[in-house]
Formats: C-alpha cells, structure tokens, sequence
C-alpha cells in the first residue's frame, strides 16, 4: 500500500472516534497490514465484545493481563498518535465527570521540543505539486480503568519483546558503531516522543516488555484467556452449584477435574465444566497461584502473590 493510501486508511478509522462508536485501532491484526514477520493475533473478549487485534506476541500477552484486571473498562490497540493537537482520549466517556478534559499536545509539537526528526511523507496535492506532511505514529495498548471512586482514567502501555528494545531499533542485527548510534538515539527519541504526548493530557506511559513476565505466567494467561470465551449451555443455577463444589475441592485440596468428569457424567457437556473451571479462575473466583501451572488433575495451587499486586504499578494513574 502507497504512503498516501496507508495514511487515509489511518484517519479514517482513528480521526472521529466518539464513545458509543466501534473501535478501529490504525493497524489490523492481517497479513496485508501487519509488519512483516509479525505474529498477529485477534483476541475475542467477552468483556469488550470485540476482537483485539494484537500485531505480536507481546501485544498478545499484554493484552491478556490487562483484560485480567477488573477495573478495565477498554483497550484502544494500534492507537494513533494525532500529529496536530487533539481532544484527550476520555473525552466524551459516559463515566467521565470532566467535560473538558485537557487536549493531548500533537506529536509534532513534541517532536520540535525534543529535537526528533518526525516521520513525513511526499504526496501530490490536487494541483499536481508535490508536497509533505507528517505521518501519525501509533502506539500499542491504551488502557481505559477505573479507579477506587469510579473515576476513569488511561494508562499507556508501550509493548516490546525486550527492556532492551526500548533503548536500540534493530538491537539483534549487526551495525557499524555509527549505525548502533544513529539506531540508540531514534530509539531513545521515539520512546520520549510517545511518552511526552500522552504526558501533555496527564496520562502515564510505561515502557512493558515480555521478559517483565515469567513463562508459567505467560502460559497461564493464554490458557484462562482462551476458555473465558467458552460459551455455556447449562442452566445457570447448575453451573453455580458446580462452582460452590470447586471452591469446596480448592479448599480441601482435592484435584478440581474429576468433579468437572462427575458433573459431565451426569449432566453431558463435560467439557463445559472444565472450561467452568478456568473462567471461574479468570474471573477472579479462585485464587489461583498463576505463577506455576495451573494443573486441573492435580491438587490447585494457592495463590501466593496476586499478580496484579505485584503488577500494580503497570496499572497506576499519572500522579498516583
């Protein structure tokens, strides 16, 4: 796709958004979209009751442990970074008690302030002269949460595969000690330009990598994201009573799978009592410890440390 085209392509899906409206991130999780060499996903979410398109694997991870949060109210993905001034992203929100939320400063403006060359490119206006102009950035995860009060607020999260990352494009590929310069500096550059942007409308960034995380946790999280999603056929007061029986058999330490087997035995549909199982732990019923495998036919381990206590600060306001 030309430069122009990708820019109309852009705005159109980002520049009018209004609460009550679908949303469109800038980017979608397909072939013809996506950075090529990306592992793209689409994640279902009972929550937002709408796919997230996720443009790597640490989007992906990212994006389950932010639906893991209760307070969360939305996730705006591949988020454009206006070049000119715009409304803040709250604007307009039906828990907002702010009619004027302050704008977020365009990156254009940022960019001058920081000494950052902004990415432009050449079109032809309709009187044939060739002119240029800013193309957006985007960035990766914007969370919407509540706070104690009910209060909304965002929190921006810049997604990579490695602390590393952040501080050096390309850090795996072979570089003259001019290129590793030049590649250091964008880096730090671009990092400041996402930073300073959604600082200017009082909204936190941080800088979240895939190795911040354990690999049992990753794993975890993929597995309870994919069965929150089951739908269930059975009455919903059996569904209850099966729930009560897994708190009981958490407690006592007997291995939760053979009550999801009796049940099925008995009612059919024994795979959705197992998949009860991991909503029941998604949802925050079972605490579960998701720092080692969550083993259905074994005896549940007990949460230990909550880890969105220990993640707490990923998901803490501006000033908080």
């Amino acid at each position: 796709m030309k430069p122009q085209q990708r820019y109309d392509q852009i705005v159109s899906r980002q520049r009018n958004f209004e609460w009550g409206d679908p949303y469109v991130p800038s980017t979608l999780a397909v072939p013809k979209e996506a950075p090529k060499g990306s592992r793209v996903s689409r994640l279902n979410s009972r929550k937002l009751g709408r796919a997230i398109h996720a443009l790597s694997t640490p989007e992906r991870v990212f994006t389950q442990l932010a639906l893991y949060h209760p307070a969360l109210l939305d996730i705006h993905e591949q988020k454009m970074l206006s070049p000119v001034q715009t409304v803040h992203p709250l604007r307009g929100h039906p828990l907002s008690t702010e009619s004027f939320p302050p704008p977020v400063l365009g990156t254009l403006k940022v960019a001058e302030s920081i000494g950052f060359d902004h990415h432009v490119i050449v079109y032809v206006d309709k009187d044939g002269e060739r002119k240029r102009k800013p193309f957006p950035y985007q960035g990766d995860l914007l969370l919407f949460l509540t706070d104690s009060t009910g209060k909304p607020y965002a929190v921006n999260w810049s997604v990579k595969d490695t602390e590393l990352a952040f501080s050096e494009r390309r850090s795996t590929k072979a570089k003259t000690p001019a290129q590793q310069k030049k590649d250091r500096e964008y880096a730090t550059k671009r990092v400041l330009l996402e930073s300073e942007y959604y600082a200017s409308a009082g909204i936190r960034t941080l800088q979240v990598s895939l190795d911040m995380l354990t690999k049992s946790l990753e794993a975890n999280l993929d597995l309870l994201f994919g069965m929150h999603v089951v739908p269930m056929t059975h009455d919903q007061l059996l569904l209850d009573d099966f729930s009560d029986a897994i708190q009981r058999a958490y407690f006592e330490g007997t291995p939760v799978a053979k009550l999801a087997i009796d049940y099925g035995v008995r009612w059919g549909l024994r795979d959705q009592f197992i998949a009860r199982i991991y909503q029941d732990i998604w949802d925050r019923k079972l605490a579960v410890d998701l720092y080692k495998p969550v083993l259905i036919d074994h005896p549940l381990n007990h949460e230990e440390r909550d880890i969105l206590v220990a993640y707490n600060d990923l998901f803490e306001e501006f000033g908080a």
